[in-house]
């Protein structure tokens, strides 16, 4: 039954803004009562939450089948952009802030899995990794959604860059005008 409302919610965001759609339409859409509605999900919001935790448990386990972690990344990110449109609608709505944070909650628990897999490996002090992981999470959901609205984006530069960015491949250092290296 939740695939169901899930299936129909997403069908639903295709010819609708996400804040415009009311339980009562979905339910009629899904020819449930509300009660069972309210029996699996407190809210729409809640459909969304879970039909996107299924997907990630879903790409969690591709990638752990991927040779590299490069190539697990790779996937991921075409996961997301296969969902592009369902993502750029989600990000249009008023509860945008609620999106993001599930996003990076997503890709969090995603480069967790990445790490307890062993394909992709942290070398920093363990209290480090969670601000490490905040960090990269943030950082990848924000590369991704920007890149969600260009056209014509190569999605293997964009993954090939992403990987770089978390191998440490593409160095990154700060400095000030006064004493050099922050």
């Amino acid at each position: 039954m939740k695939s169901k409302i899930a299936d129909v919610l997403n069908e639903l965001l295709k010819h609708k803004k996400l804040d415009k759609i009311t339980v009562k339409e979905l339910v009629e859409a899904c020819h449930i009562s509300r009660q069972s509605f309210y029996y699996h999900f407190r809210d729409i919001m809640d459909v969304v939450e879970w039909y996107q935790n299924q997907a990630l448990k879903q790409s969690i386990e591709r990638s752990l089948e991927a040779p590299t972690y490069k190539a697990a990344i790779r996937g991921f990110i075409y996961e997301a952009f296969q969902h592009k449109e369902l993502i750029l609608q989600l990000m249009a709505s008023q509860r945008r802030p609620e999106m993001e944070a599930l996003f990076v909650k997503a890709v969090h628990t995603y480069l967790q899995e990445l790490i307890r897999g062993n394909k992709l490996r942290v070398f920093c002090s363990p209290e480090d990794v969670e601000s490490v992981l905040s960090f990269c999470s943030c950082g990848l959901v924000g590369m991704m959604l920007t890149n969600l609205k260009q056209k014509n984006l190569d999605v293997d530069v964009l993954a090939e860059q992403m990987c770089r960015l978390l191998t440490g491949e593409i160095p990154i250092r700060f400095a000030d005008r006064k004493s050099g290296l922050l």
